[in-house]
């Protein structure tokens, strides 16, 4: 692999990381189900939500790279567009940093099945709507790469095994006493890191 491709998609699976180390649905369903129901039912959540990952990155790797060979304006218009929605995730990110706005992460109650708690992670990242935008933006820097399809099914395989290590350990975490407190002391830096690095990633994609 070229250096210049392997750059490319060292950016993109790093955009990925702080993507699912920030606060958000797929940390809300995992630790909730950590909290009320135990490690093992949020490690489910877990596979689930890493299933979902994994199709995403297909899906946005190749069928956005079929639409840029029909039609390759759409590859600009692509470009702008994921560019200034990651500006816009920084920016949301840093603003709920600086106002230390509150986690969302309560106990979940609710009686789960093993198939619930995976089919549970599964849906909450494939039904985020906001997903799409967010895979279509990394999707720009994986087609750019100019990689091979076997090198994009790599990304693939690990930006599933990246979702599922972070958010197990985020499931191993919730699963104990004190996650919570933990959880508040932290987020603020979370939040920070995921605006800043996505604000300067996302002026990047759009001024370069």
């Amino acid at each position: 692999m070229e250096n210049e491709t392997f750059s490319i998609l060292l950016t993109a699976w790093l955009m990925l990381v702080v993507a699912i180390a920030a606060p958000g649905p797929n940390l809300v369903a995992t630790a909730s189900t950590a909290l009320g129901h135990g490690r093992k039912a949020g490690l489910l959540v877990v596979a689930g939500v890493a299933t979902g990952t994994f199709i995403w990155s297909l899906a946005s790797a190749f069928g956005v790279a079929a639409v840029f060979t029909v039609y390759p304006p759409a590859f600009m218009a692509l470009k702008l567009a994921g560019g200034s929605y990651l500006v816009y995730l920084g920016f949301r990110s840093l603003r709920a940093a600086w106002r230390n706005t509150p986690g969302a992460i309560r106990p979940d109650t609710r009686r789960l099945s093993p198939l619930a708690s995976y089919a549970r992670g599964l849906g909450v990242c494939l039904m985020n709507p906001k997903s799409a935008l967010f895979w279509a933006s990394i999707s720009v820097f994986v087609v750019s790469s100019k990689a091979s399809p076997f090198a994009i099914i790599e990304f693939c395989i690990a930006a599933g095994l990246s979702s599922f290590t972070i958010y197990g350990l985020y499931a191993v975490l919730f699963s104990s006493r004190g996650a919570q407190a933990i959880y508040r002391r932290a987020t603020r830096w979370i939040e920070a890191a995921f605006g800043a690095f996505f604000f300067m990633v996302g002026v990047r994609l759009v001024t370069a």
